[in-house]
């Protein structure tokens, strides 16, 4: 994930949040099985554009939606990096797409074919492993795709949605980077959702998310709304601060006019590093954000 820090200075959060009515049982969210979810996708290798693992991590997304009833789709474009034209594709599983009522949960896919913030030069060309940095959200998703299957929400539908090409870009160029949110957001047509969820890098063993702000501004009911579940939770990862103005996959979808928050952990020390690794990540971690986006989808169904 290219994290773009245009908002550096901290400002302590000076709203009230308000804990959510209790006595609402959502579904159990398996850390476990996500956690296996995320190794599977670092044993594919690399998932840079034009990858071979980029291209048996799509398999495995659309194999694993299908098994789990979405009406899947695929959105095909092709993008010019550093001189080579690339193919790629968002993916998508539609969770009861019937109903008119939808929301987004989204995650990017690829990983950065550079570790250009390794300290060691030689290494700047070679790809990440891409373990939190990309693998984490999916696994997250591929597990709420596994509860939407077993308890299907009865009014409101979901939209898992995996983007590519998101982590290809130069730093200091915001344009170069989340093209494949910004494809989805320009090819929306009339379908726009009330909301939309992006989770990522969220896997880390250290886990601190921060308020981000580009979110707040834009989106501030539904940012209290995921803080005061993790509030209640007890998820003390979930931090009541304003901090960081980040572009990631939520700013195409806010400038497309959709309600979008990201849950982002800003400080990962390997990131865009060859360190990016399984080991780095916790499956405890997947299960604090999994679960609070699980019981917001959940807590108003009877």
């Amino acid at each position: 994930m290219k994290m773009k820090v245009v908002f550096i200075e901290y400002f302590v959060l000076t709203i009230a949040l308000f804990t959510i009515s209790c006595g609402i049982i959502t579904p159990d969210f398996d850390s476990e099985r996500a956690f296996t979810y995320l190794i599977d996708q670092c044993n594919f290798g690399t998932r840079h554009p034009g990858s071979d693992g980029i291209i048996a991590c799509r398999r495995y997304i659309l194999n694993h939606l299908e098994k789990n009833g979405a009406v899947t789709e695929v959105q095909d474009f092709e993008y010019e990096i550093r001189g080579k034209n690339l193919q790629c594709q968002n993916l998508i599983g539609h969770f009861s797409p019937d109903i008119s009522r939808r929301i987004i949960i989204a995650a990017h896919y690829d990983t950065r074919p550079w570790a250009d913030k390794e300290p060691d030069v030689t290494l700047h060309n070679t790809p990440i492993p891409g373990a939190n940095d990309g693998a984490s959200g999916v696994a997250v998703l591929l597990e709420i795709g596994n509860i939407l299957a077993t308890k299907p929400l009865e009014n409101l539908g979901v939209d898992l949605v995996f983007f590519d090409l998101e982590d290809s870009g130069d730093y200091g160029d915001s344009d170069s980077w989340c093209i494949g949110s910004r494809y989805y957001a320009e090819n929306l047509g009339k379908d726009y959702p009330e909301k939309a969820i992006i989770v990522d890098m969220i896997g880390d063993a250290d886990l601190e998310i921060f308020m981000e702000y580009f979110s707040y501004q834009n989106s501030p009911s539904l940012v209290k709304d995921i803080w005061n579940i993790a509030n209640e939770r007890g998820y003390e990862q979930f931090k009541n601060k304003i901090t960081n103005a980040i572009i990631d996959d939520h700013y195409p979808l806010l400038e497309a006019g959709i309600e979008a928050i990201d849950i982002i952990d800003f400080s990962y020390p390997v990131w865009h590093t060859m360190n990016d690794v399984q080991e780095q990540c916790s499956a405890k971690s997947l299960k604090v954000v999994g679960q609070v986006v699980i019981d917001y989808l959940y807590r108003d169904e009877k």
